[in-house]
């Protein structure tokens, strides 16, 4: 299906904070929500067949977030689990992040910010491929999450883990200015795109 791609938000003088309520809104009236949500996930699907990965990490879908775990857990049903799954546990009074192996029908609970992670955290482990959702994103591959830098200091001590956002075209900003904690995406996945295009 295709999808009338619309301009880049423009960063222009907003504060990063600024831009974030804005990218809310945009993602909260997108239309054909359903729809973009199905290309998404064939694109992702794509992916992930192609993956030479061991351990995927993910996420609990929240704030109308893109639901990657669903589409990695048909996936990984279907290829007969070649990988294994990991959430995020949230250490917030640390302001630090974790992964914990899960399966399908392990039980959740709620966590920090009201998002779902594993009931049972006694297996730490290290994603090799992580997937992140992306509130904004620019061209560049720079994300723009919620603001709590969560994954900016889980990934600054990871230096082999391969990165992939997951948006919507309407949430990619354009001049939006790196900070020194930042580091660029591997890839970003879109409804109608992938950055880089190869």
């Amino acid at each position: 299906m295709d999808f009338a791609t619309p301009d880049a938000l423009p960063a222009g003088d907003r504060s990063r904070e600024q831009l974030r309520q804005a990218l809310r809104a945009l993602r909260d009236g997108l239309p054909q929500r359903v729809a973009r949500e199905r290309a998404l996930d064939t694109a992702l699907a794509a992916q992930l067949r192609a993956t030479a990965a061991h351990c995927i990490g993910a996420y609990c879908r929240s704030r109308g977030e893109y639901d990657a775990l669903a589409v990695l857990q048909r996936v990984g049903a279907e290829l007969r689990w070649p990988w294994r799954i990991a959430l995020p546990v949230v250490q917030a009074e640390r302001r630090a992040m974790r992964f914990c192996a899960w399966q399908p029908g392990q039980a959740l609970r709620r966590g920090a910010y009201g998002i779902d992670e594993p009931a049972d955290c006694t297996e730490v482990v290290e994603p090799d491929l992580l997937l992140l959702p992306c509130l904004g994103f620019t061209a560049a591959r720079l994300r723009l999450g919620y603001g709590g830098g969560y994954y900016d200091r889980y990934l600054e001590h990871r230096q082999v883990v391969r990165t992939i956002g997951l948006a919507f075209d309407a949430c990619r900003v354009e001049g939006l200015l790196p900070q020194p904690h930042d580091r660029l995406l591997d890839l970003v996945l879109t409804e109608s795109g992938r950055y880089p295009a190869r």
